[in-house]
């Protein structure tokens, strides 16, 4: 049983108090200038800034897929394993949590100013490879010793073919430095997801202990906003960093032949994950200065201390007697109940599905906007910036707007669950017809002239020795495209228009005064179809997918009775963390699939330069619409077969009442 006392003390004795409180303290220094800031307001300044510099590298993650798959000529499956680390990482993290962190006598502020330098140093080792790797050389280029012409074009011409990359002066390495990249940005992943899973549970756990709980649901709120925003400017700051070279500060701008909107262009990917660092550290120096107990913990806003029977715990707003300890045959009943909980498991069913759709189709749509709409790298990041990120605050505000003011009981919350998600289906099935052809590449998508098979090698050009080390399309002004002037058959370079010459494999086209057929830099037209319906769709998507996010948390918190609650909010959050982990995986592998041309280097396979357009839409799309529907379908379960109702809430809230009725007569 808990009684609380409030006892009005003298002014001298709470000067006294106050006095001996805790102090910000750096070691045995203890400055006058600094104790104003130990308080809860400053430290939700300070924590901010480390959960901005979280949120930043998130956009950033996101607007340099592409930039990292062709600098380090990787698969979309490693990269989706790289972002799958930090879920792997911050499993790691949570098992560190309960073991070692979770104790009552933990220095709060201390772990988490380690976590700070502990992020930034991760987020630094992923762009080491960046500076121990020689600067990149563009795709159809090659290095020269001319400070003034880094690189020269490689003129990929039938029987004088250069492009191919020269492998014979490379030492015998078993591992490629691209793969030694990979292995260190994955090792600096798990790194950094486990510090920031470390990180959270601990700052809540901090300014919980610290302040009210009013204060508490406001700070968390603040740092909800923080969260939500930091993206955007995220995924920005990368368009801004894309735009210069990779190498600027090796290479003169001037010496690159290529500009950001060439295919061969790559940015400086490494300048956000730099930056992401530098306000990972920032806030480092205030967290180690914080007290174990602020200031302003002592007493409260009215100058009275507050006594309990339990080291403080002054409120319990359920009016809920928990006890002081509960043993473990306890805990694993609790834990039985919310199992055998149908509407709380269909719904934690759903929040998986709706977790791995986010983080795995989510994560790639910038990618999707490159290839399947041709949108330029930086334009596709700044599109999913400027109208993505905000449909995730816009559908939560409003569904928790609804829920307060019109009172939505148990029922009222799962239907307009169901109603969120049904359109969220509809949406997705319509994106899934929403896209453009493929373009007529010879030898992949359309057979060369007097072929009936597809085959890069025809007659034409099987004495030409073509390469497949970069992607230089060609067009034949008729629509059909070659993946490079060799593959045309062309023998010769003019110096004007960039146009090829004496080219055997096209049937038609223009010609010179000679009468030779050209072949023209660049592929052919496609006639692609805006991608705003698509844009505008997936807003909406997004829209109502966090909109039943926020329904399905307050679906669990009543189907449930108060002392099964943290339990069942576990569950639904590790439901959610676990389909994080193969989701960005999943969706980069099957990406994969759509993939029918890729880079050849001296170690093997790199980076995928030509996508079959239609399945690549049909599956990402459509597998993405499965999981929706797995979404719905559980919702839809809990609506028509409910084990929960309004009656049951209504009782609960009954019992509640009456319990801190009694709770109250016994103060």
């Amino acid at each position: 049983m808990y009684s609380t006392m409030v006892i009005e003390e003298p002014k001298q004795q709470l000067i006294a108090a106050d006095e001996d409180a805790p102090e910000c303290s750096y070691c045995s220094v203890r400055p006058p200038c600094l104790q104003r800031f130990a308080r809860p307001a400053f430290f939700v300044v300070v924590v901010s800034m480390f959960l901005f510099a979280d949120s930043f590298i998130v956009g950033v993650i996101q607007g340099t897929i592409t930039t990292t798959e062709h600098r380090y000529q990787f698969s979309l499956g490693q990269i989706g394993l790289l972002m799958a680390g930090f879920s792997v990482g911050g499993v790691i993290g949570n098992v560190l949590v309960i073991l070692f962190f979770s104790k009552p006598d933990t220095n709060r502020p201390r772990l988490l100013g380690i976590c700070s330098l502990m992020s930034g140093l991760a987020t630094f080792v992923e762009i080491i490879p960046q500076f121990i790797q020689d600067p990149y050389v563009p795709a159809g280029f090659e290095a020269t010793n001319d400070t003034e012409d880094a690189f020269q074009q490689v003129q990929m011409l039938c029987m004088a073919d250069k492009s191919g990359a020269d492998c014979t002066d490379q030492p015998a390495e078993t591992v490629s430095p691209n793969q030694v990249a990979f292995y260190i940005m994955l090792s600096s992943t798990l790194l950094e997801g486990a510090v920031v899973m470390i990180m959270y549970p601990t700052v809540y756990a901090y300014i919980s202990e610290n302040t009210t709980p009013k204060h508490t649901a406001f700070y968390t709120g603040v740092w909800g906003a923080v969260s939500g925003l930091s993206p955007v400017a995220g995924i920005f700051a990368t368009a801004a960093f894309l735009g210069l070279w990779v190498d600027f500060y090796r290479i003169p701008s001037s010496a690159v032949p290529v500009t950001p909107e060439d295919r061969a262009w790559v940015g400086a990917w490494w300048l956000g994950y730099l930056v992401a660092a530098i306000l990972y550290v920032l806030p480092a120096l205030p967290l180690f200065g914080f007290p174990v107990v602020m200031r302003k913990s002592c007493t409260n806003a009215e100058g009275s201390d507050s006594v309990s029977g339990d080291d403080g715990d002054t409120e319990n707003k359920s009016g809920t007697q928990f006890p002081k300890g509960e043993t473990s045959s306890g805990s694993l009943s609790t834990l039985w109940k919310v199992l055998k909980n149908r509407d709380c498991m269909l719904t934690c069913l759903s929040q998986g599905g709706a977790s791995l759709l986010v983080f795995g189709y989510g994560a790639f749509v910038p990618k999707y906007l490159e290839i399947q709409f041709e949108v330029e790298t930086r334009l596709a990041d700044i599109l999913t910036g400027c109208l993505l990120a905000p449909a995730y605050a816009v559908g939560f505000m409003l569904a928790g707007s609804l829920v307060k003011r019109f009172n939505i009981q148990y029922r009222g919350l799962v239907s307009l669950s169901c109603v969120a998600l049904a359109l969220g289906v509809a949406g997705l099935t319509a994106n899934v017809f929403i896209g453009c052809p493929n373009e007529n590449v010879a030898g992949v998508f359309t057979p060369y002239k007097g072929q009936s098979q597809l085959d890069l090698e025809a007659p034409c050009n099987s004495d030409c020795e073509c390469s497949l080390s970069a992607y230089s399309p060609v067009c034949d002004g008729h629509g059909i495209t070659y993946i490079s002037a060799c593959h045309a058959g062309c023998q010769l370079v003019t110096e004007q228009n960039h146009e090829y010459g004496n080219c055997s494999c096209l049937a038609t086209g223009p010609t010179n005064l000679n009468g030779t057929l050209l072949a023209v830099e660049g592929a052919c037209d496609s006639h692609c179809i805006s991608y705003a319906p698509y844009l505008v769709l997936l807003t909406a998507v997004l829209l109502f997918a966090q909109f039943a996010q926020l329904m399905r948390f307050n679906i669990v918190m009543r189907c449930v009775s108060s002392a099964e609650r943290p339990v069942a909010l576990a569950i639904l959050y590790l439901a959610g963390l676990i389909a994080t982990i193969p989701a960005s995986y999943m969706f980069g592998a099957l990406i994969d699939t759509a993939c029918v041309g890729r880079q050849q280097t001296c170690y093997g396979q790199g980076a995928c330069f030509l996508y079959d357009k239609v399945w690549y839409r049909y599956t990402f799309n459509g597998v993405a619409l499965g999981f929706a529907i797995i979404c719905l379908g559980s919702m839809l379960i809990v609506w028509k077969f409910p084990s929960y109702t309004n009656k049951d809430a209504n009782d609960d809230v009954k019992g509640n009442e009456n319990e801190a009725s009694t709770h109250n007569q016994q103060i």
